[in-house]
């Protein structure tokens, strides 16, 4: 069982950071404050720490979906444009029908090409676009006491997410307009590319592409809202994910406290990650798995990333993160669930259905590794991405349980 002291001192870094440094941006001044402090705080219970810098354009992200909003409703003027001509109700060039059905089938491809491959399977795109920017990761290694025959990493992040306008405001509304968004971009699309190439079949679907043309009119003004998606002011993120941070600062300091104890790694290797950038698109996990690959392989280093910490007994253990094609390792996750089953915490496996963790970018690469969390994933809190994001979401009994399942973990790999 984990101690109330040790509960404490996790919950006190997380509102010491919201109280001291505040919200933190990829990339900025604050999330370079708040990874010092990580490293400070690692100093004190690590064999060794370090940063490491990376470059990166972290604004890329989601930086383009207004444009990319802007231009589903400009395919959908060109669309009726198109559409008045061949229907006769604009006396112009028949041509120029061609012409607007072209031009709104380019605007939509380029849209949702954006939107699936940057923002949904976080494909750095665009990133040449934007400005490029400095973030560090942060790491703390604890060396066990005998030969090192494993290597685990327990993983967070320390920047936080700009506050997404669709869920603070419209709630739980939010999640629906995303999806229909997304959605109704990729049908229009698909029906715009189609309406352009029946212009050289002997075949005419006027009436048909009519038809979309109005369910299209009921799509724009959802893809309005998406100019509005995010602000540019990142939120407090303790929950998310301050909340981790705080547990792989429990790891190093409940080790740090227990040398000596059978608990205290005799032949593991443990590493102690906060990565900036996830909030930017996995940016600094990216980045540290490209930089380490080969190490990474040639030990047979684990990940257990942490994404999300805040109710009591409802451990979630990721299996899969559907949006960016990511399957975590099996086995990892069957013997993390019955970890956490034989200390009695409530817990489930289960998938992402959108977005992604720092997980992601290991699994991606074959690389043994899940994501733990502690809230439900069928309906996102209402401080998600939100101001509302502050330490009193964050229960410190969640943070003792996840906590407690790394703990044993890091004795269950030992004895292999």
């Amino acid at each position: 069982m984990i101690d109330a002291d040790l509960k404490d001192y996790m919950h006190r870094f997380i509102e010491d950071v919201c109280d001291k440094i505040g919200p933190r941006e990829s990339g900025s001044k604050e999330e370079e404050l708040a990874g010092n402090m990580i490293e400070e705080e690692l100093k004190k219970f690590c064999d060794e720490t370090h940063q490491e810098e990376y470059v990166s354009s972290p604004t890329a992200f989601l930086g383009f979906i207004r444009y990319g909003a802007i231009m589903i409703i400009s395919g959908i003027i060109l669309y009726w444009l198109s559409l008045s001509v061949d229907l006769g109700w604009l006396l112009i060039d028949a041509n120029l029908g061609l012409v607007f059905s072209a031009l709104a089938s380019v605007l939509a491809v380029f849209a949702v090409s954006y939107f699936i491959l940057e923002v949904m399977r976080y494909r750095e795109l665009l990133d040449f676009m934007f400005p490029k920017k400095r973030s560090r990761n942060v790491i703390g290694t604890i060396n066990p006491t005998g030969k090192v025959k494993h290597t685990v990493i327990f993983a967070g992040h320390h920047d936080s997410a700009y506050e997404f306008n669709v869920f603070y405001y419209l709630k739980n509304i939010g999640g629906y307009t995303i999806f229909i968004g997304y959605a109704g971009s990729i049908i229009f699309s698909i029906v715009s590319v189609l309406k352009t190439l029946f212009y050289f079949l002997p075949l005419s679907l006027t009436q048909v592409f009519f038809w979309f043309g109005v369910f299209f009119l009921f799509i724009a003004p959802i893809a309005a809202i998406y100019v509005f998606f995010h602000s540019y002011k990142p939120v407090p993120g303790a929950f998310d994910n301050l909340s981790a941070v705080s547990v792989v600062l429990g790891i190093g300091k409940y080790l740090s406290e227990n040398k000596g104890t059978e608990i205290y790694p005799k032949h593991t290797r443990i590493h102690l990650i906060s990565f900036a950038g996830e909030e930017a698109g996995l940016r600094g996990s990216k980045r540290y798995v490209k930089a380490h690959y080969d190490e990474l392989k040639e030990n047979k280093t684990v990940l257990i990333n942490m994404d999300g910490i805040a109710k009591k007994d409802s451990v979630v253990i990721l299996e899969k993160e559907a949006l960016i094609g990511a399957k975590h390792d099996p086995d990892l996750c069957a013997t993390l669930l019955r970890i956490a089953q034989e200390q009695g915490i409530k817990a489930r496996l289960g998938t992402l259905p959108f977005g992604a963790t720092d997980a992601a970018a290991f699994s991606r690469k074959k690389l043994p590794a899940t994501s733990i969390g502690s809230t439900g994933l069928k309906k996102l809190p209402e401080f998600y991405h939100t101001r509302l994001d502050t330490p009193d979401v964050v229960d410190k009994e969640a943070l003792g349980q996840v906590l407690q399942i790394c703990l044993g973990y890091i004795k269950y790999i030992d004895n292999l």
